[in-house]
Parts: structure tokens; sequence; C-alpha cells
């Protein structure tokens, strides 16, 4: 199944190319944070098992507050909490 981050890795360039001169530097930014995020571009580092031994690398995050896999979590807790103060209309 696609995700979000799936969808604008896979189209963004086709957007950026078609919508690019119009697009906000803070969305184009945003667009740039999510394709990095969890990637080498976002820098990272090695870290050692103690057990095994083993080296692994592991990336940043980008921590950008648009990114679902940064602050998707706290973006539903944020709504449930927003669900809580409607007003019971119909």
């Amino acid at each position: 199944m696609l995700g979000v981050v799936d969808t604008i890795r896979r189209h963004a360039s086709a957007y950026l190319s078609r919508f690019g001169d119009r697009i906000l530097p803070s969305h184009r930014r945003t667009i740039a944070d999510i394709i990095g995020c969890g990637t080498a571009a976002m820098g990272g580092m090695v870290v050692a098992c103690d057990d095994c031994k083993r080296f692994r690398t592991v990336y940043h995050s980008c921590r950008n507050r648009a990114c679902p896999a940064c602050h998707g979590k706290e973006s539903v807790r944020w709504l449930a909490a927003r669900a809580g103060e409607l007003l019971p209309v119909t």
C-alpha cells in the first residue's frame, strides 16, 4: 500500500516541474524534507549492537511538522483532542 511519503517521492519532480514557479519556498522545503526523511540526505550515524557487535547506519528524520513519518502520531492526537471540542450539532 502506498503512503503519503511514497506518493510524494514518486510524483514530486513532475509536480514541481509543472507548478514549481507558483509554490511557496516553505512548501518546497517541506517537499524536500519529506522526500529526504530517514535517508542519507538527512545525515545519520553508525551505531553498534552491544550483543552481536554489528554496525548499522541509522538515518535522521526531517522533523518537519508536515511530515507524516515524523509527526503523524502527534497529528492524530491533536485531531482527537479537537474533536472533543466540537459542538454537538448536525
